[in-house]
Formats: C-alpha cells, structure tokens, sequence
C-alpha cells in the first residue's frame, strides 16, 4: 500500500511540495482536465519556465534514436529552453544525458518517491540533474515503482510541455501513451519517421500517418514549427560534461 506522507516533505530542504492552487504549480499543468493536485519536486528548474518541450520514446533505443536525440539536443539548447522526460531506459535518459552535455535544463518525471529512483542505474544522471534542473513526481515518499505508476505519470510529462516529440516508439508503450495524452490536451506532438520495418519506429510512423504528429525530418523542423526559426539564438559557451 502507497504511504502518504506528503506534508512532511515541507520539512525537508531536499524537497518541495506544491499544490495546484499555489502560483508556483505548473500553469501548463493546471489547464489539463486530470492534474494532480499535489506535486512534490527536488531541484532548482522554473516548472513555468517560457519555453518547455518533452521528448520521449522506446526503451530500447538504437543508434538512429540516440543520434536523433544528440542533434535534437543540440539544437534546442540556444533557446533557452526546459527540457522534460521521464529518467527511463532508452531515449528518456539519453534526452537527459545529452541536456547535461550542453547544459540545458531538464526535469525528469518519475514513476515513485523522489526518496527512490529507478531505474538505480541512472543514480549519476539523476544527480547532475538536480544540480541544473530537477526530479518531479506526483507520488509522495516512501512510494514504490509500481507498474502501474509509468503510465499514470505520463500525464505530467505531456501536459507539463508546450509540445511532446516522440523520438522512435514502438506501436505499444509509454511514449505512445504520452503522445495520446498530449493529443488529448489539444498539445501539439511532433516524430521522426523511421523505416517502415522497423519495429522501434513503427510508433512514430503511425503517429504521423493518422495525423497524430507532424512530422520532423531534421532537429530544425521544430524549430520552423514552434516559429523559433526566425529568432537569433542565444549564444552560449559549451563545456561538455562528462557521465
């Protein structure tokens, strides 16, 4: 059984909580039909930042998919931008990876208690994420990584965002979920395409065909879409950090 615990995070100067009618709550959040009403959060990220995006996508990423998620990265970070994700194998934390690459900020969005983490193995990225960036969670301490929380948090990391892009899916799975939310959101969502047998871009190629997502043949595309194209980008000087 899941413990609530949640008032005693107040206490805690690792963590912070944050309840929907507080002015702190994410503004993007509050206008979808099923926010949570209590968030707790650990990190120093603005959840109202002006620009957020999640990128999402296949546990079992290929060298296509993480490529895909350096360029996208790399692009993004000029903007100024929050970038939002879900800390999972696969295309989530090589989002995140490549964020702390170029030292953009990026939340991840969790399936437990922020006293937890799963997968462990990502203990290391989830550090350097907090120092430029945070951990979210709708699920109080002591909370397990259930199942059947993955899907329900993928509400948070589709409304939370402007725009969701999908970076290679599978026909069934979180990422698809997310997208779903999204278009239930009236959000915008955007894929790669892949090849048409390929079984970690069939998600992506359905999206796309049924009009579910616009279609992004380079990093850039977003750029024309979200109609940052015409905007001189922030210039930043790039340390690449180490993982």
């Amino acid at each position: 059984m899941t413990r609530r615990t949640g008032a005693c995070l107040r206490t805690k100067a690792r963590y912070r909580s944050t309840f929907f009618s507080e002015a702190n709550y994410p503004k993007r959040l509050k206008n979808c039909f099923d926010a949570p009403i209590l968030l707790y959060f650990k990190g120093n990220a603005n959840l109202n930042q002006q620009r957020i995006i999640s990128i999402v996508g296949t546990r079992n990423a290929t060298d296509y998919g993480r490529n895909l998620c350096r360029q996208l990265c790399e692009v993004l970070a000029p903007y100024n931008v929050l970038v939002v994700s879900g800390l999972a194998y696969g295309i989530d934390v090589a989002v995140h990876k490549e964020c702390i690459a170029n030292q953009t900020t990026t939340v991840g969005v969790l399936g437990h208690g922020l006293d937890r983490l799963y997968p462990q193995v990502h203990k290391a990225v989830s550090q350097k994420m907090v120092l430029n960036g945070g951990l979210l969670s709708e699920f109080p301490i002591l909370t397990n990584p259930d199942r059947q929380n993955f899907p329900q948090r993928n509400r948070i990391i589709a409304g939370i965002a402007d725009v969701t892009v999908v970076i290679e899916a599978s026909i069934k799975g979180g990422a698809l979920i997310t997208a779903e939310i999204a278009n239930s959101y009236n959000k915008d969502v955007y894929a790669f395409p892949g090849r048409t047998n390929d079984v970690y871009s069939e998600g992506c190629n359905f999206l796309i065909k049924t009009n579910r997502a616009g279609l992004i043949n380079h990093p850039k595309d977003l750029m024309y879409y979200l109609g940052w194209d015409n905007e001189v980008p922030e210039k930043k000087t790039h340390v690449q950090a180490t993982l």
